[in-house]
């Protein structure tokens, strides 16, 4: 993990190897966190890094319901704030993929190839108690906290709620999974065509400070990469379907473009997703 300061007062815990980025923002009213990790100890733990506390913040912006960027949720006192979809999505799923029973089963299940990642989540997890945003938006809220102004954006894409954290005056954008770095983008949830557009409008902030999900910071060359790789992938898996092959025959393909070395299973992973997509639009224009 790297801690970086992107402007005066504004950082990033930029976090390759061990997980998703958060953002803190220090206000005069105490910090802004943007996303929370998986788990409150790991929270914890970036909080003391930076010399701040839980206690003290006054806001917690989730970009999305993933478990990675709001499972450390429970720590804080403060006001959450997400997209109203967002918050939907996690009320669901404490009943299904978020119960306890499911969590147990989904630990096992890694566990038989992974003991070691098993053991360190029921750790990590023995604790937790999933907690939901408290506020919601729903296209854009705009906020000045601690003398400090700051816009939450819906931007969708990756996830129906998903958004951004735009701090105009530094001119910083936390933009969370719509961006992932270095590594195959998760794109289970992503409507694909509107990933590719969301991405096109990023540019458009004229950040100088551009903070993904995943990875490394970046700017308009690797967020166009990104963009590329969908598309290209996109179209691919197109001619595929028009050409009547098989979803196992188009993630076959050797042609496909690729993006990084990091998470490589995704590659056909993704191949599968926009083949589903695909084949679900032409069922339903037919």
């Amino acid at each position: 993990m790297e801690i970086i300061e992107l402007d005066p007062g504004i950082i990033a815990f930029v976090r390759p190897d061990e997980g998703a980025n958060v953002g803190m923002v220090h206000t005069g009213d105490g910090p802004i966190v943007v996303d929370t990790t998986w788990c409150a100890t790991e929270m914890q733990e970036l909080l003391e890094a930076a010399g701040a506390s839980a206690s003290e913040t006054c806001l917690v912006v989730n970009t999305h319901y993933h478990s990675d960027h709001t499972w450390g949720n429970q720590i804080f006192d403060c006001p959450i704030l997400a997209h109203r979809l967002c918050q939907e999505r996690m009320v669901a799923n404490l009943a299904g993929p978020w119960s306890a029973e499911a969590i147990e089963d989904m630990i096992v299940e890694r566990g038989k190839t992974d003991p070691d990642w098993a053991r360190e989540a029921r750790k990590k997890l023995a604790d937790l108690h999933i907690t939901v945003p408290t506020e919601v938006f729903d296209e854009r809220r705009e906020l000045e906290v601690g003398g400090v102004r700051i816009e939450i954006i819906h931007m969708g894409a990756h996830t129906p709620g998903s958004a951004v954290v735009w701090l105009p005056e530094a001119q910083v954008l936390f933009a969370g999974d719509l961006i992932f770095e270095g590594c195959y983008p998760y794109i289970f949830d992503a409507d694909v065509p509107s990933l590719v557009a969301a991405l096109k409008r990023l540019p458009e902030f004229g950040a100088q400070a551009v903070v993904p999900g995943h990875g490394q910071l970046c700017g308009e060359a690797e967020i166009d990469a990104l963009a590329d790789y969908l598309e290209a992938t996109w179209a691919r898996t197109a001619d595929h379907l028009a050409q009547g092959h098989s979803e196992d025959e188009a993630v076959a393909d050797p042609d496909y473009p690729r993006y990084a070395e990091e998470w490589p299973e995704m590659h056909g992973e993704n191949i599968r997703v926009m083949f589903a997509q695909l084949s679900e639009g032409i069922a339903h224009s037919g």
